[in-house]
């Protein structure tokens, strides 16, 4: 069997871009294990500027959201029927004309929208989208051999869209030697630090809940704690705003992007890392907390709540409010003062570890190409 993703971007794992990094991650356990894989990637700038890999990576330059990149017909002409195309993302109009011709020339694709048709994605431009849904992507979707959820909240929101016939739930994965995890030992901090690390996207993170939550937090707990934000975006000056009008600018830290080595060392410096996202598919973000060994507070939406509380690898939000963050956050603040923190701290390694191996999804995901 020959795979071939296609993407928008180059898979490149240093990006700010979580489905360059899953696909980056999925290709390289797959040719691990033996497969023949390359990544289609469509970039508006054609040059290979990414870490080396072990599959290989063909750019074709967009040149028109409307056009099938030059090349890629040639390319799709050349395969047979051993090959299987898994496209990734959702509302990317050069995948339906590229799938149409894949299914011409009667070969095969599976598709994952990465979290594209959730509920309350679907609410940004919502008429524009369904418009879109009914002239464009309903093809994409219903005419795939399968689609791959990696989240159980977007199954419902993609019910309401198409009708499904195959699809298959099999998370993201995430392995431990993915990250370079730093071999100074985790220092303890006199006081709760609580983090977040993204793109500050103010309504799809939930941001504006988290900063409300820890601003009640706070107020209930003598005002011991800080808040760090990696990342950054167009909305940070918003957020900084909303920071300052809470009175808590003191005790949140912005410190913009950060990628790499240095990404990975503050987020090791935390005692609990923070998601109270409105919408997700699943986020990478939470397993590279999880493999440091910091306990996550996670909304239901992230749809990690299940594995956060099956595992007890740290706390799922009761509802994704302010009080409902400002009291997970003063749970989570007394755990660490009596020691239970390091029970969570070795659930949220061994969660990883168990459930979420690349070498094993690879396999699930070989299944539905199959």
């Amino acid at each position: 069997m020959e795979i071939v993703h296609i993407i928008l971007g180059k898979a490149n794992p240093n990006r700010m871009n979580g489905v360059n990094k899953v696909v980056n991650s999925l290709a390289t356990y797959q040719a691990e294990l033996g497969y023949k894989v390359s990544v289609w990637g469509i970039t508006k700038n054609p040059v290979h500027d990414y870490p080396v890999r072990n599959y290989d990576t063909i750019l074709f330059k967009e040149t028109s959201k409307f056009f099938i990149p030059k090349g890629i017909k040639e390319a799709i002409s050349s395969k047979g029927s051993e090959t299987i195309f898994h496209f990734h993302g959702g509302f990317i109009s050069q995948f339906v004309l590229i799938a149409k011709f894949i299914l011409k020339r009667k070969l095969q694709y599976v598709f994952t929208p990465h979290g594209s048709y959730n509920t309350v994605a679907m609410e940004r431009s919502n008429w524009k989208k369904k418009l879109y849904i009914t002239f464009f992507e309903k093809a994409l979707v219903e005419n795939a051999k399968s689609i791959h959820f990696i989240g159980k909240s977007e199954i419902s929101g993609a019910q309401q869209l198409f009708q499904l016939k195959n699809y298959e739930l099999v998370p993201n994965g995430q392995n431990a030697e993915e990250v370079e995890i730093p071999t100074n030992s985790k220092k303890e901090n006199k006081i709760p630090i609580f983090g977040f690390c993204g793109r500050l996207d103010i309504k799809t993170k939930g941001l504006d809940i988290l900063l409300k939550g820890f601003a009640k937090y706070l107020d209930n707990n003598g005002r011991e704690g800080e808040l760090w934000l990696i990342g950054d975006g167009g909305e940070r000056g918003e957020l900084e705003g909303l920071a300052q009008n809470l009175n808590i600018m003191s005790q949140v830290k912005f410190l913009g992007s950060l990628y790499g080595k240095e990404k990975i060392e503050k987020m090791n410096q935390l005692d609990y890392f923070m998601l109270t996202s409105r919408n997700e598919g699943l986020p990478g973000v939470v397993l590279e907390a999880s493999v440091l060994g910091v306990p996550c507070i996670v909304s239901e939406e992230t749809n990690m709540g299940e594995y956060i509380s099956q595992n007890e690898a740290g706390i799922t939000l009761s509802k994704n409010h302010p009080s409902a963050v400002a009291d997970a956050m003063q749970m989570a603040s007394c755990l660490k003062d009596v020691g239970i923190i390091k029970h969570f701290q070795k659930n949220a390694i061994s969660m990883v570890e168990n459930q979420f191996n690349w070498k094993t999804i690879v396999n699930q995901l070989t299944a539905i190409y199959a």
